[in-house]
């Protein structure tokens, strides 16, 4: 295991780890407000300080964890899912129905990047649901052209054409010599896609169109510690270093997987 992927494991076992336990260690409510205390730094009592309202840092940080994985878990499967599925259909009927596909593809891909995902959570209000079919508009393109491509090519082997011979069908072979073969290209996309999306749902939350408050969520909670910067830098620093980390090991994890698998 290289050194890349070894750090890209620690990272994402710290994050998984304390998004599962993180909460049940914090001793105060997420929700809770102690205008008494504001901006207290990190201490015994508050382990990373308070925010504006005097809510724990600590526990907003963990709980949004578990919202900002949440999200980025659902619009990966479902990008995933649908977008593998269509390609494998399109580059195994090509045709008009490939040619339909590779034109809807075409047309979700002209809209930049988070565009579709700002305009269709300013519309519709910042609920978990909103912002999955937000992500989820463009994203399930990537895996769709991947898994169309590399269909095109595998239909056309040896061990396809026998098959073929043999009277099995095409959902028999779909599943037999397709999608095992797309299947590690699929794995490595979707571990880079959730980087791209924790970042996609910090993004929406600093802008102030993620989820609404009082829900914690990363990117919210740096926007809301911005005017107080100067005097309790922790409240961006914190949860900036926690959006970093999380992205980095997903990265670090894409890429050594893509490294190994060009190595093979």
């Amino acid at each position: 295991m290289s050194f890349r992927l070894r750090t890209g494991h620690v990272l994402l076992g710290f994050i998984f780890l304390f998004t599962l336990f993180g909460p049940y260690l914090a001793g105060q409510s997420p929700y809770q407000q102690n205008l008494a205390l504001p901006l207290l730094a990190p201490g015994h009592e508050y382990w990373l300080g308070t925010d504006h309202l005097g809510r724990s840092l600590y526990s907003r940080l963990a709980v949004g964890a578990r919202y900002s994985l949440f999200i980025a878990c659902s619009v990966v499967v479902i990008s995933c899912v649908s977008g593998s599925l269509l390609g494998v259909a399109a580059g195994y009927r090509g045709g008009w129905f490939d040619t339909a596909i590779m034109r809807i593809v075409d047309l979700a891909l002209a809209v930049p990047g988070i565009l579709p995902a700002i305009i269709l959570a300013g519309l519709l209000g910042g609920s978990i649901l909103t912002l999955v079919i937000a992500l989820s508009v463009n994203l399930w393109c990537d895996y769709c052209r991947l898994a169309r491509n590399m269909t095109r090519t595998i239909k056309y082997s040896s061990h396809m054409e026998a098959g073929k011979l043999l009277g099995f069908n095409d959902f028999f072979l779909a599943r037999k010599y397709i999608i095992p073969e797309i299947i590690p290209q699929m794995t490595i996309l979707a571990a880079l896609g959730m980087g791209k999306t924790v970042l996609n749902v910090s993004g929406l939350g600093f802008l102030g169109i993620g989820l609404r408050p009082p829900r914690p969520e990363w990117g919210g909670m740096i926007s809301e510690g911005i005017p107080y910067l100067g005097e309790a830098p922790w409240l961006v620093m914190i949860p900036g270093f926690m959006v970093f980390i999380t992205v980095l090991g997903f990265q670090l994890i894409s890429g050594s997987s893509e490294t190994n698998r060009k190595q093979q």
